[in-house]
C-alpha cells in the first residue's frame, strides 16, 4: 500500500490542503541564492591548475624571482577560487537551514489545524516546537546571530591585507623575499579567509575603536561656569539673527571667510557651522567677528 494514501487517510486532510503542504515542505530548501550560474565550475578550475605539493616544495626552495611569483600566484588563484566558493556555501547555508525550518513548521502547523484528533494536534504542536527550538540552536551558535555577512566583511579585510603584503614582497628580489617567507605568507593569506580570522579582526577593530573613542573622550574640554555662559551668549547672538540684522551677520560672515547668506536662517546656519569644532579657538575667532559686527557687545 501506497504511504501517501496511508497518510492522507490517517490525518482526515482534504487531499487538496494535503497537496499544498507537501509542496511547502518540498520547497523548503528552495531558496534564492542571489548568485548566478557559475560561468565555469571552481572545482574544475582549481583540478586545471594542478596545484600539488611539488609546486609548493619548489617555491621554498625557489632561485628566482619568476619561479616564486609564479608558484605563489598560482597557490593564491587556488585559495582565491576555494574562498569564494566557501563564501557563497556559507551563506546558502544559512538560506537553506532558515527556509526548511520555515517549511517544516508550517507543513507541521497546518496539518494540525486539519487533524481532528487532539493528541495528533498536541504532537503536531509539540513537533513544530522542537523544529523551531532546534533551529534557534543552530542559529545563534553556529552563524552567531546572524553576523556572517560581517564576519564575510571582515575576512575581506584580512585577505586584501595579506594580499598587498604578498604582491608588494613579490617586487622584491630572491635574496630578500626568498621562498620560505613566500610560502609563510600563502598560508597567512589562507588563514585571512578563515572565521576565526574573521573574529580575530572584528575584536581587533573593536578594541582599536574602543581605545580611539576612550583617549577622545580623555581630550574632551570640560568647561567652566564662565565659559559655558560665554558660549550661551554667542549662540543668544546668532539665534537673534533677523531680517533687521542681516547685514551684520553678512559683515561676521564675511570676516570669517565665509559665503554670503541670502536670508537671516542662512546667516544663523552659516554662524553655527562656524563654531564646529566647538574648541576655544573657533570660539574665540566667531565671538571676535561677532564682536567687530556690532551683533555681539
Amino acid at each position: 500500500m501506497s504511504p501517501i494514501p496511508s497518510l492522507y487517510r490517517s490525518l482526515r486532510v482534504p487531499l487538496s490542503i494535503l497537496v499544498i503542504i507537501l509542496l511547502v515542505v518540498a520547497t523548503g530548501c528552495s531558496t534564492i541564492r542571489g548568485v548566478p550560474t557559475r560561468y565555469q565550475e571552481s572545482d574544475a578550475i582549481v583540478k586545471s591548475i594542478a596545484l600539488v605539493a611539488d609546486d609548493l616544495a619548489r617555491l621554498q626552495a625557489a632561485t628566482s624571482e619568476s619561479e616564486r611569483n609564479r608558484l605563489q600566484n598560482k597557490a593564491i588563484a587556488v585559495i582565491d577560487l576555494q574562498f569564494y566558493q566557501f563564501v557563497r556555501e556559507l551563506m546558502a547555508n544559512r538560506a537553506d537551514s532558515s527556509a526548511a525550518a520555515a517549511g517544516t513548521t508550517l507543513g507541521s502547523s497546518l496539518v494540525g489545524v486539519f487533524v481532528d484528533s487532539a493528541k495528533a494536534k498536541t504532537n503536531y504542536a509539540l513537533f513544530s516546537a522542537g523544529v523551531i527550538g532546534a533551529f534557534g540552536i543552530v542559529d545563534k551558535n553556529y552563524f552567531f546571530d546572524k553576523t556572517v555577512p560581517a564576519l564575510v566583511a571582515a575576512m575581506g579585510a584580512a585577505r586584501a591585507t595579506s594580499l598587498i603584503r604578498i604582491k608588494t614582497s613579490q617586487r622584491d628580489a630572491i635574496e630578500t623575499y626568498g621562498g620560505t617567507a613566500a610560502l609563510a605568507d600563502l598560508e597567512d593569506y589562507f588563514s585571512a579567509g578563515t572565521i576565526l580570522a574573521a573574529i580575530s579582526e572584528i575584536t581587533a577593530r573593536s578594541e582599536s575603536d574602543k581605545l580611539t573613542a576612550l583617549n577622545e573622550v580623555r581630550s574632551l574640554e570640560v568647561p567652566t561656569d564662565a565659559e559655558i555662559t560665554r558660549r550661551k551668549i554667542i549662540r543668544r547672538s546668532i539665534f537673534a539673527i533677523d531680517d533687521l540684522t542681516i547685514d551684520k551677520a553678512k559683515k561676521a560672515i564675511a570676516a570669517l571667510g565665509l559665503l554670503e547668506p541670502k536670508t537671516a536662517r542662512e546667516a544663523r546656519a552659516a554662524l553655527f557651522g562656524a563654531l564646529r569644532p566647538a574648541t576655544p579657538e573657533r570660539i574665540s575667532i566667531v565671538e571676535q567677528a561677532l564682536k567687530d559686527s556690532g551683533l555681539l557687545k
